[in-house]
């Protein structure tokens, strides 16, 4: 299945996107009475038949197939720096959201290495990511964010955790998951929390744990924790 991202859609007659329509006529040779599968990220699914097509745009009668109920059981907002290099956030952007993940906060720390990111760049790949893994919801994306502020923010009933690569820290996130419907996880920049960031978030609530015994880069520590959390909160709803 090739999924087309619409957002805003509605049944009806509709013109594709420019990218999408692109990508429909010139790169998969879509003709007039093809069908194409179309999402809107926010859970909707939709069948379209095309009525017209250029080499510029495409026009195409819309269905709405069906309304995806967002998943039911927990909620997970990553909260992660963005790291030196850009390609390595894409990378987490694009394997969270394959995963499952419903909100993401690129997180600003004292020792955060990219101090600017462009969200419009960081968009497209959430699109494609959800695309690809063939899913209808796009995770939220929200701008960088201070830790003092995200802190902050915190809903209570939350089951909130901060990795944290400090020798004294003996709780693993595998063994003290706590199964809510709300869940943060809070993973740091390169050079890591700093022990005042971290005294903050525990005065907020949020337990320090590890992801094992390796140090793992920020992305990579990312991409294990929504892994981790995934499997656990599945055993959890069964």
């Amino acid at each position: 299945m090739q999924l087309f991202y619409v957002p805003h859609i509605s049944e009806g007659i509709v013109e594709l996107p420019a990218e999408e329509a692109r990508h429909a006529v010139q790169v998969l040779r879509k003709r007039v009475g093809d069908e194409l599968d179309i999402v809107d990220g926010k859970g909707g699914w939709f069948k379209a038949t095309i009525t017209e097509a250029s080499k510029r745009d495409c026009t195409v009668e819309v269905k709405l197939l069906k309304q995806e109920e967002r998943r039911s059981h927990y909620h997970l907002t990553m909260a992660v720096s963005p790291t030196k290099s850009n390609d390595r956030f894409e990378w987490f952007l694009e394997k969270a959201t394959e995963i499952g993940v419903d909100r993401i906060v690129p997180l600003q720390c004292k020792r955060t290495e990219r101090p600017k990111i462009r969200l419009d760049r960081y968009d497209k790949v959430l699109v494609s990511a959800m695309k690809q893994s063939l899913q209808a919801w796009k995770p939220e994306l929200m701008p960088l964010t201070p830790i003092p502020d995200f802190i902050e923010q915190i809903p209570e009933e939350t089951a909130a955790y901060i990795g944290w690569c400090d020798d004294s820290i003996n709780t693993p996130l595998i063994g003290n998951f706590q199964a809510v419907k709300n869940v943060v996880l809070l993973i740091g920049p390169e050079g890591d929390f700093t022990a005042e960031e971290v005294s903050a978030a525990r005065a907020a609530g949020c337990q320090p744990i590890t992801l094992g015994p390796n140090r793992l880069r920020t992305e990579t520590a990312a991409v294990v924790a929504t892994q981790t959390i995934a499997v656990l909160e599945e055993l959890a709803s069964k």
